[in-house]
């Protein structure tokens, strides 16, 4: 369900406090990594750094966001082998296996070639998981409970950050900004930190209402069909809503800016 991909260091952003030629400070942009950790695999940092940024929305960047095709195919292909395994042969033992070793395979690959194995070994611990669910209940369906405990746990977060008026994304584009706080000084900034927070909470939210019937009526194929689908596509989608919406922000920003510049000669501080 998750989507992960490696990336070599980034090279250092602007610092704190450093301003451009024209005399105008301009936000604090950290490095991918820092945003990450704010994020599901990173998703939600790279979204929020493009869109603030004023990155033109592309393919590949989405694609980036999402972990790149190899961390699409290491967070879907494992299901996916599963579920054809399960189709034919009813056999929750057996169906295992595949994405077992897969998962395996793709650890060694990146340890042979000296690349980073951080997301592989993630993906294996999530498939891990998922295997030692489906033997300890004996149940095809048994495969995806773990990601069950991950939507709810991410719903029970955005919802109590939500109600104590700290919505998660908010953190996000305070940490782009240069102060996880800062923010909370904008309005505009507070309500669309309320609304994209609502956004991701719709996700998991509707990942959870569509999949847990699925599971108790034991249909793993259903389940499996929608546990694909509602993946690394519908992940996408608010991925690329969240980047246009702040590509927006970022817009109108910039377009207040310039008139205030024409009305009264002076640069308005950042925000």
């Amino acid at each position: 369900m998750s989507n992960t991909g490696a990336a070599a260091d980034p090279e250092p952003e602007d610092s704190v406090g450093a301003e451009p030629s024209d005399g105008t400070p301009e936000p604090t942009k950290l490095s991918a990594d820092a945003l990450g950790s704010l994020s599901l695999s990173g998703g939600m940092g790279k979204a929020v750094q493009a869109g603030l940024s004023g990155e033109a929305l592309s393919g590949r960047g989405v694609l980036d966001a999402i972990g790149g095709w190899r961390g699409i195919a290491e967070a879907l292909v494992p299901g996916l082998l599963f579920l054809i395994v399960y189709s034919f042969t009813k056999d929750e033992k057996l169906a295992v296996i595949a994405p077992a070793a897969l998962a395996i395979i793709a650890v060694a690959i990146r340890l042979i070639r000296k690349e980073s194995p951080i997301s592989a070994i993630s993906g294996a611990i999530g498939v891990g998981i998922a295997v030692a669910a489906t033997l300890i209940s004996g149940e095809g369906q048994g495969y995806y409970l773990p990601g069950f405990w991950i939507n709810a746990a991410w719903t029970l977060g955005l919802l109590i950050s939500i109600a104590v008026r700290w919505p998660v994304l908010g953190f996000a584009i305070g940490a782009f900004r240069g102060g996880l706080t800062s923010w909370r000084q904008d309005r505009s900034l507070r309500r669309v930190a309320l609304w994209l927070t609502v956004l991701w909470l719709a996700m998991f939210v509707a990942r959870l209402v569509i999949q847990l019937p699925l599971y108790y009526s034991g249909n793993v194929e259903a389940l499996g069909i929608a546990r694909l689908v509602m993946g690394t596509p519908l992940f996408a989608l608010v991925i690329i809503f969240t980047w246009m919406v702040l590509n927006r922000l970022r817009q109108s920003s910039d377009d207040s800016t310039i008139e205030t510049v024409e009305n009264t000669g002076e640069t308005p501080p950042a925000a």
